[in-house]
Order: C-alpha cells, then sequence, then structure tokens
C-alpha cells in the first residue's frame, strides 16, 4: 500500500516537473519575442527620427517652421482684421447745458441724444472692399511667402551640390595621395625627379585645402538651412536628383499665368481700386443723423426726436477726383507689371534651357576624358611623364568642375523657373 501511494507520488512529481520545463520553455520564448519586439521598435523609432527628407518634404517641414513666414501670417491676419475697423457708425453724442435767462431770474434747461450715419450703402460697399482687400492681401501673402521659400529651395540644392563636391575633392585628395605614393617609389627607381615629387605634393596641399573649404560650405549651409527652418534639424537626402527635365515653354508659361500669386495680386489691386472709387462715390451721398431733444423752463418741457440729412455739395469731390485718378494710375501700372513679369519668366526660361543645353554637352563630353584609372597605368609604365600625367589630370578636374558648376547653376535656375509651384 505505501509502496503504491509512493509510486502515485513520483508520477505526480514527474508530471509536475514535466509542467514547470514547458511553462520555462513559454516564458523564455516570451521574453525572447519581448526583446526582438523591442529592438524593431527602436530601430523603427530611429529610422523615423533620422529618415532623410527630399526637396518637397523638407519644404513642406520649412513653411510650417520658417519664422518670416509666420511672421508674413501674422501681419497679413493684421492687415485683414484692420481693413474692418471702420466699418461701423461713429459713436452717438449726449450733449446739455443750464441756460439762465439775459433778463429775469428764468432758467432753461436741456439735453440731447443724437446718432449720425454714413448713407446705408456706403457699409456694404465698405465690407466689399474689405473682402477684395482680403484677397489682395492673401495674394500678396503668397508672392513673399513663395520668395522664403525658393530661396529655401536654393539653400538645400547647394546644400546637396556642396555634398557632391566634397565627395569628389575628397576623392581627389586620395587619389592625390596614391599618386604621391607612386611618382616616390619611381623617384626611388630612377624614374622620376625631385621636381616631381614636388608637383605631387602640390597637388596633393591643393586637394586638402579644398576638402577643408567644402567641409566649411556644407557646415555653413547647415546652419543656414537650421535657421531656414526654425532651429529645427532637417535631414536632407543627399541622392536627391538636382538635373531635373525641362518642359516645353508654352506648358510651363500657361501654368505660370494660372498659379503666379503675383498675377492674382496685379487683378486684385485693380478690383481693390474699382471697389475704392465706388465705395467714395456713395461716401458723398447724404449723411443721415437722428436724435432725441429735452428743454424745459420753470413753465414748460418741450420733448421730442429730431433728424437731420447733410446736403452733399462739395465736401467729398476731391476724394472722387483722387479715386478716379489712383483706378487709372493702378490699370496701367497692372498691364506694365504683367509685361514684366512675363518678360521675367522669358529670361528664366531662356537662361535655364541654354543651361541644360550646355550641361548636357559637357556630360556627354566627361564620358569620353573620364580616365583616371588608365592614367595612373600609363604613369606606373612609364608611357606618360609625370608632367603629362598631372596636365591630363587637370584638365579632366576642369571638365568635372564646369559640369557640377553648370548642374549647380541649371538646378538654382530651374527652381527660380518653378517657384509659382511652390
Amino acid at each position: 500500500m505505501i509502496q503504491a501511494i509512493f509510486c502515485k507520488s513520483n508520477k505526480e512529481l514527474a508530471h509536475i516537473s514535466t509542467i514547470k520545463t514547458l511553462v520555462n520553455k513559454h516564458l523564455t520564448t516570451l521574453i525572447v519575442m519581448n526583446r526582438i519586439l523591442s529592438i524593431l521598435l527602436f530601430l523603427l523609432i530611429s529610422a523615423t527620427s533620422f529618415a532623410q527628407l527630399g526637396i518637397t518634404d523638407a519644404l513642406k517641414q520649412i513653411e510650417a517652421n520658417n519664422p518670416t513666414i509666420k511672421a508674413l501670417q501674422a501681419q497679413t491676419d493684421n492687415v485683414k482684421a484692420s481693413l474692418r475697423s471702420n466699418n461701423t457708425p461713429p459713436n452717438p453724442s449726449i450733449e446739455g447745458g443750464r441756460f439762465p435767462a439775459a433778463n429775469g431770474t428764468e432758467v432753461k434747461y436741456a439735453w440731447g441724444v443724437s446718432q449720425s450715419f454714413e448713407f446705408p450703402t456706403v457699409y456694404s460697399l465698405r465690407n466689399q472692399l474689405a473682402k477684395a482687400s482680403d484677397i489682395l492681401a492673401d495674394a500678396s501673402y503668397n508672392a513673399a511667402r513663395q520668395d522664403e521659400l525658393v530661396n529655401a529651395q536654393i539653400t538645400i540644392i547647394e546644400l546637396i551640390h556642396a555634398k557632391v563636391v566634397l565627395r569628389e575633392v575628397q576623392n581627389r585628395e586620395s587619389f592625390a595621395q596614391k599618386m604621391l605614393q607612386i611618382i616616390e617609389k619611381k623617384v626611388g627607381a630612377g624614374n622620376a625627379t625631385s621636381l616631381d615629387i614636388n608637383k605631387a605634393k602640390l597637388k596633393l596641399v591643393e586637394e586638402a585645402q579644398n576638402v577643408k573649404h567644402y567641409e566649411a560650405k556644407v557646415n555653413l549651409l547647415k546652419s543656414k538651412l537650421l535657421m531656414l527652418n526654425g532651429g529645427n534639424q532637417l535631414p536632407i537626402a543627399e541622392g536627391v536628383l538636382l538635373n531635373q527635365p525641362l518642359e516645353h515653354k508654352d506648358t510651363i508659361l500657361s501654368r505660370f499665368k494660372q498659379n503666379d500669386p503675383r498675377y492674382a495680386s496685379l487683378e486684385q489691386t485693380v478690383e481693390v481700386a474699382m471697389q475704392n472709387k465706388r465705395l467714395v462715390k456713395h461716401q458723398g451721398l447724404p449723411n443721415l443723423n437722428i436724435g432725441y431733444q429735452s428743454e424745459q423752463t420753470n413753465a414748460e418741457h418741450f420733448s421730442g426726436f429730431k433728424a437731420g440729412i447733410s446736403i452733399p455739395l462739395w465736401g467729398n469731390s476731391g476724394a472722387r477726383r483722387a479715386a478716379t485718378v489712383n483706378l487709372s494710375t493702378v490699370q496701367t501700372q497692372e498691364h506694365s507689371q504683367r509685361l514684366m513679369l512675363e518678360m521675367e519668366f522669358e529670361e528664366y526660361y531662356l537662361e535655364t534651357l541654354s543651361l541644360k543645353l550646355q550641361l548636357g554637352e559637357l556630360q556627354e563630353a566627361l564620358k569620353g576624358f573620364n580616365n583616371l584609372h588608365l592614367l595612373q597605368k600609363a604613369l606606373e609604365a612609364g608611357q606618360v611623364s609625370t608632367i603629362e600625367f598631372f596636365n591630363e589630370v587637370t584638365f579632366l578636374y576642369d571638365i568635372t568642375d564646369k559640369v557640377l558648376a553648370l548642374e549647380l547653376d541649371y538646378a538654382k535656375s530651374h527652381a527660380m523657373l518653378h517657384k509659382f509651384e511652390l
């Protein structure tokens, strides 16, 4: 009996041990999974925090954070608020007095309250003028906002370009270091002179200085971009394509006339001048005045309502002439400004097109000259002299520098041409 109980207890203990083992395995699996999930979450957060942005996404952040754009928006809101500050009647007036009789002891007491109004249509027209001025303020804000954004876009382009050039000069510095070592070996073998070494050292110093110059330029542009983004870091993707395609002129011009806020601003300036002329004309209509008057003496008391109307003779004639002249001036300026905008577009397009053609030609020419590896082999084999080698390298670098400079000029000109899209 005792042996049976003992066996039974051993089976239960074994069963409990098996359960504990399974539980421990599950706990271990859960711990590992939690760690994996934590690592994945950390990597996801890191990737989100340090994600690099393209130009379009970067400009969206700058628009939200730029202090100048915020100030422009606040100024626009202030202008809109001030436009409606004078569209109410003037304050009512209350007057009264005590008038002793010139001869005798009788005294007259009088008091009254009155309210004046401009002609009723004036308030409606003034409200219409405020709405037209709102649209003008928005168009002016958008034009100023685009100026700030295109400035930021050009800064981003310059930063991307500076990083590209920095990598180029760093490669040149490494290549110059390698060439110095090769020439030193040739000198040891009696196949080169100390003049060749001096030339190689000077080339290395030159490239090292270029590296320092572009490192400083990259840091300066990063600081400028930081300021434009309201002090917030803005990681820019270095692989952003700068050589954007160029559409046909008529296609861009059509969108330019439809979307550039300066066109809307010109149209709205004329509309505001027309609304102002209508308002001034109605301001010459009779003003109204209503009130209540009370007069009382020792013997009698008089009270009642009163009304008055102004006689429009000459009080508004000067303002009407000024409003007419202003409308004519604004219409003339609008035509002139439209021509200037079209000339500006034409200049930007021709400049951009010219840069694109030059860039294409030089890029095609560079493909046939990009032979540093072959030059290095020729130098090592003694097929070219050191002077010939450095002349070829200098020529290749000059062509490359021109291509890089044209890429920057084209990207900046392309940005200015398409500023209306920002």
